[in-house]
């Protein structure tokens, strides 16, 4: 088991009409238990810089669908820059936004660091719904037949259905993790997102013969609820320090 204590200590002179200092401690533990938490990201940096003139955007920092959701996770994060004037915002996706939304106008703004400023806070990774469909070949198919989606292109080696569906399975899609059972191919989106909806028109299929795909959305998509995410005050370089603590 492993022991992490966290510990903040404040102090001022002349904030109150006494002096104030207080310390706080507390080991990291798993949820509801005593058992310390044992996975963490390690400590990381994360530069970040934009042309003169390009639009200044959000990044990901961590994404709710890789770590387990409702659990005790803590994050850090600390802006190093040196220059008072420069700030990261940093947020969140959350149910006040809209569940359309996929870019800036859908993140809850959490707050600002400055220059030196850090913050250690808990974060429920709660992860959207992952949008998945099958897809099942189907009728009569020849040898160089193709199959084109997400950027990519399969070529059958032969006729038969199945094994063009384990050719489609074992190809490499950007945005969908697959499996493949007999004749019918699954996909499993790789984030969670609200944007996407798959039809037919997508997924091309150009064949000597009848051969045809028939598609089945069995899980909806829906935006993740928890993603974190940067944006700095500046396009020159800066840079932020993260570490996740999760289960």
């Amino acid at each position: 088991m492993a022991t992490t204590i966290a510990t903040i200590s404040i102090s001022s002179s002349d904030l109150l009409s006494s002096n104030l200092a207080f310390t706080s401690a507390n080991p990291l533990n798993k949820a509801g238990l005593d058992t310390g938490v044992t996975s963490t990201t390690g400590l990381a940096r994360t530069a970040t810089s934009y042309a003169s003139s390009g639009v200044i955007d959000t990044t990901v920092l961590y994404r709710a669908d890789d770590y387990t959701a409702d659990k005790a996770n803590k994050i850090y994060l600390k802006n190093l820059s040196t220059d008072a004037t420069e700030y990261y915002t940093i947020y969140m996706t959350g149910d006040r936004a809209k569940s359309t939304d996929t870019d800036a106008t859908a993140l809850i703004e959490l707050g600002r660091l400055y220059s030196g400023d850090w913050a250690f806070f808990p974060w429920n990774a709660t992860g959207g719904t992952k949008e998945t469909f099958t897809c099942v070949v189907g009728n009569t198919w020849a040898a160089g037949d193709t199959v084109v989606f997400d950027g990519v292109t399969i070529v059958a080696a032969n006729s038969t259905v199945a094994d063009i569906a384990t050719q489609i399975d074992a190809a490499q899609f950007p945005n969908w993790i697959t499996s493949v059972s007999s004749a019918t191919v699954t996909f499993v989106s790789r984030q969670s997102r609200a944007d996407i909806e798959i039809d037919t028109s997508e997924i091309v299929a150009t064949t000597a013969g009848n051969g045809d795909l028939t598609i089945s959305t069995t899980a909806e998509g829906t935006r993740s609820l928890s993603d974190i995410y940067i944006k700095p005050s500046v396009h020159t370089s800066m840079t932020i320090e993260h570490m996740l603590f999760h289960e």
